[in-house]
């Protein structure tokens, strides 16, 4: 049996937070201890069972790292592995066997104006500071491509593990009762946080030139940037078809019953949505962003990957994915076990 610290910014529901609560509890279930520490209390998503959750409380990053040494040194020679979910905890952390998971591929925030050539270049040498000489878990091989090749990190100090996926507990919550949208023609889910990355306006205009004018899209989630998609939805005469359905603690049913979901984000590192949605039977249709779509869409799947911004290309995925979508059985998403994924963690113990 391993002990197992895990360091977590907050409870609330987004993709890094999920991943981590995931694989806390898949650690549990095979018979580990696993410590929890959150920086910012309690959110959207509930403890899981088994773990020691341990809440910091801290309302600034000079607090939190204060906390995290004095909580964390309590502790530390008995940890076998501590994950933190933020590099800029790592060095705050004083346990010997530590590493760091990257959820999202880190350049993929770097614009490229050649008016800001020298914004850019400080930028990435910052990244290259936040990453440089720790020990890295990448979600997607193409976030550990873009710390090699982009960051100048050393190909042997980062691992690529996916993210763990309950996938029995997913499809048995895809069955349960709970209020779904009631609609002749059906609908298209999109369940992501409403903020710009995601970039919800490129599927509102995309959507309002799809074939079917009867279907409606949800937009399952919640953030600054309803203001703006409701405008777009409105502008476009399409508000009657475009149903804000905020936060659902249980999407599950949501995907289950609906005829597509979608991802428009610019970038990801792997997206927990897609591999959710295909889970539980769900067609999908994905902008090839980085990272991770075109990890999860192989084969015959990757005709329903889109560049990211191509509203034209995105349209054309989603009539032909409407209408005929490849068998789902064809694609492995097997490795996603969360019990194989924590077992890779386990291993890093040694």
């Amino acid at each position: 049996m391993k002990r197992i610290g895990l360091l977590l910014t907050s409870l609330n529901g987004a993709g890094t937070e999920k991943t981590i609560l995931t694989l806390s509890k898949a650690l549990v279930d095979l018979g580990h201890d696993v410590d929890l520490f959150v920086i910012r209390g309690k959110g959207d998503y509930e403890e899981p069972k088994g773990v020691n959750c341990i809440y910091l409380n801290s309302s600034s990053n000079y607090e939190a790292r204060r906390k995290i040494k004095k909580e964390v040194f309590k502790y530390r020679n008995l940890y076998d592995l501590f994950l933190t979910s933020n590099a800029k905890y790592y060095d705050s952390i004083p346990v010997e066997n530590k590493i760091c998971s990257v959820h999202i591929t880190p350049t993929a925030w770097i614009k490229h104006p050649k008016s800001k050539f020298w914004s850019t270049a400080r930028k990435k040498m910052n990244l290259k500071r936040k990453f440089a000489n720790k020990k890295v878990i990448a979600l997607s091989q193409g976030i550990k491509d873009d710390l090699v090749n982009n960051l100048s990190c050393d190909d042997s100090s980062v691992m690529v593990i996916p993210n763990p996926f309950e996938f029995e507990k997913i499809r048995l919550r895809s069955l349960e009762a709970g209020k779904i949208l009631d609609n002749d023609s059906g609908y298209i889910v999109y369940v992501a946080s409403l903020i710009k990355r995601k970039r919800h306006l490129d599927l509102i205009y995309s959507f309002s030139n799809i074939r079917n004018k009867n279907i409606k899209l949800v937009l399952v989630g919640k953030g600054e940037e309803e203001r703006s998609i409701r405008d777009a939805a409105i502008s476009l005469g399409i508000e009657d078809r475009v149903v804000f359905w905020g936060w659902d603690e249980n999407p599950y049913r949501l995907l289950k019953n609906a005829r597509l979901s979608v991802l428009t984000s610019e970038a990801e590192g792997l997206p927990r949505v897609l591999v959710e949605s295909l889970a539980i039977g769900t067609a999908v249709v994905s902008t090839d962003c980085p990272s991770g779509p075109r990890e999860v869409l192989t084969g015959v799947f990757s005709d329903y990957l889109v560049p990211v911004g191509n509203r034209a290309e995105l349209t054309r995925a989603i009539d032909q994915a409407l209408e005929n979508y490849p068998d789902l059985d064809l694609l492995d998403i097997d490795r996603f076990d969360a019990k194989s994924v924590a077992k890779k963690y386990i291993e890093l113990c040694q």
